[in-house]
């Protein structure tokens, strides 16, 4: 243990401290407390508290991944929605994950209605900060996160709208990207902190 402990300072190994550390004090004290209680002749309490541990402490490890297994239909309507994408229609959820090690983000994409498509193009299409270029190998465009303004434009494949806002959104996310697919009825929606 002590070697491990050397090992993390002296190679300055942060991955260690925080994806190794915490299993490891997990165990620690899962394996403590069962032996506490072991000690003061309650083996039987110690299994218990000690699965409960253990449940819990998978609970917590696993929270990223359940988050995004919970994501339900009517979240993905609120995150839109505050987007100012209003889906009337059904739709069906393709992608939907999130999360990060130093940075954090959120991809969703769902398969939308003809109808829903029609209506969030031509809301992209008609706002007043839609921009048409003409090759965008040279010039393409980019969200300033210093001015907060939509950008909207069109793409061979997509509709795009891209922006920074100043204060966070409840997942913390300030930039966004959402890009509507013209040959599919695809949405799909990308929020970053970075």
């Amino acid at each position: 243990m002590s070697l491990l402990i050397a090992w993390t300072i002296l190679a300055e190994l942060e991955f260690l401290v925080i994806f190794i550390w915490p299993f490891i004090l997990a165990f620690q004290i899962v394996f403590l407390t069962y032996w506490i209680f072991r000690v003061f002749k309650r083996p039987k309490t110690g299994k218990y508290v000690s699965l409960l541990l253990t449940f819990g402490f998978i609970l917590l490890f696993m929270s990223p991944w359940i988050s995004d297994w919970t994501f339900s239909k009517n979240d993905a309507r609120k995150l839109l929605a505050e987007h100012n994408i209003e889906l009337k229609d059904d739709f069906k959820i393709l992608k939907n994950e999130s999360g990060g090690f130093m940075d954090y983000a959120h991809t969703l994409k769902i398969q939308i209605s003809e109808s829903d498509k029609v209506r969030i193009a031509k809301q992209i299409r008609e706002s007043k900060e839609f921009l048409e270029f003409k090759d965008y190998k040279k010039d393409f465009p980019s969200a300033n996160y210093e001015t907060f303004e939509k950008l909207n434009y069109e793409t061979e494949n997509h509709l795009n709208r891209e922006y920074w806002t100043e204060k966070p959104i409840g997942d913390g996310t300030t930039h966004f990207y959402l890009q509507l697919s013209k040959t599919k009825n695809e949405l799909q929606y990308i929020g970053t902190d970075y």
